[in-house]
């Protein structure tokens, strides 16, 4: 638990204090200006032309068309563009009002777990009895091994994911969609936090007398259901898979990644299993809910949908919901 919630902790600090940086750069390029490449002239290109909010009323007055452009403004969010010279990069638009928000709450629903000192109903020895026959063939397992293995393994992935969209993208655009992916990985994180405090089910090596007396009398021993580990892995993955299908549209590159990524994924869900910490159906689940964020969060971001002010003739004002296709 410690292990991905520091290392979703540490990219969302890095990523909130390149913000300014970020909008540095957007603001030195707002009005068309393209920074000189070494050895060529500065040139200049034309700023982009906004799309209107709604057609003003003809028999709206100059002042009345003012006053909704005006209030269009004050209504908008602040977005982080690091990159506004690549339509492309970054994949996703970020908006400080909400992801920051989000991230910030993901982070302290993640760390939901540390706070619980009850140890399991049935410690220091549980009965294999009550189990389903699935997860009935993995009770008792203990294996710090293959515990530490699924930690690095975890890290590993959250590791390459950064990397690759740095190298993709550059540093501030490959920060930009990593706080996408860590966004995905809290929110999964956060949302089964929630179930296995719940739920409380106690771990495989509760049902045998392998693992340590400690161990088995501990909080920790009781919060089986679900895999957190297998939820940020498969978010990770998934989302990251997203963000390369934005980059790289039509590419295989997209499928690859999600290819190693699920892999490395599935690789994490089976050392938690072979280490005695989680049973079959736990990482199964995990995935599903790994999966399903990490396919719902970034999709949400450069949503088309957008709800605008409009002000008309004779002083009505109201909202409209603009959809671009």
């Amino acid at each position: 638990m410690r292990t991905y919630t520091a290392a979703c902790s540490a990219l969302v600090l890095a990523w909130v204090g390149c913000a300014g940086v970020a909008r540095a750069d957007t603001a030195g390029t707002a009005a068309g200006e393209t920074p000189p490449a070494k050895g060529r002239p500065a040139r200049t290109t034309p700023p982009p032309v906004a799309t209107p909010i709604a057609t003003p009323s003809p028999e709206a007055s100059p002042q009345k068309v003012e006053e909704a452009k005006s209030t269009a403004k004050a209504a908008e969010l602040t977005p982080i563009v690091p990159s506004p010279r690549n339509p492309l990069h970054p994949a996703f638009q970020l908006y400080s009002e909400i992801d920051l928000p989000i991230l910030g709450i993901g982070t302290v629903f993640a760390a939901a777990r540390l706070v619980r000192n009850q140890k399991a109903y049935c410690a220091p020895l549980c009965d294999r009895v009550e189990l389903n026959r699935l997860d009935r063939t993995t009770a008792g397992y203990w294996n710090p091994g293959w515990q530490g293995a699924s930690s690095y393994l975890l890290v590993g992935i959250g590791a390459g994911a950064l990397t690759m969209l740095v190298v993709e993208e550059g540093f501030l655009p490959g920060l930009n969609d990593a706080a996408v992916v860590a966004e995905s990985a809290l929110a999964g994180i956060a949302v089964v936090s929630m179930m296995t405090l719940a739920a409380g089910r106690p771990r495989p090596f509760l049902y045998g007398e392998k693992a340590p007396l400690s161990d088995r009398n501990g909080a920790d021993a009781g919060l089986s259901f679900l895999s957190n580990h297998t939820v940020a892995a498969f978010a990770i993955a998934t989302s990251t898979f997203v963000a390369m299908s934005r980059l790289r549209p039509g590419s295989k590159a997209a499928w690859i990644v999600l290819g190693v990524g699920g892999a490395m994924a599935t690789a994490v869900a089976i050392a938690r299993v072979m280490g005695g910490m989680h049973f079959v159906t736990d990482t199964l689940g995990g995935a599903i809910v790994g999966s399903s964020v990490g396919m719902l969060i970034p999709s949400l971001h450069g949503s088309p949908v957008a709800i605008v002010p409009v002000a008309a003739s004779g002083g009505q004002r109201g909202l409209a919901l603009s959809l671009r296709f």
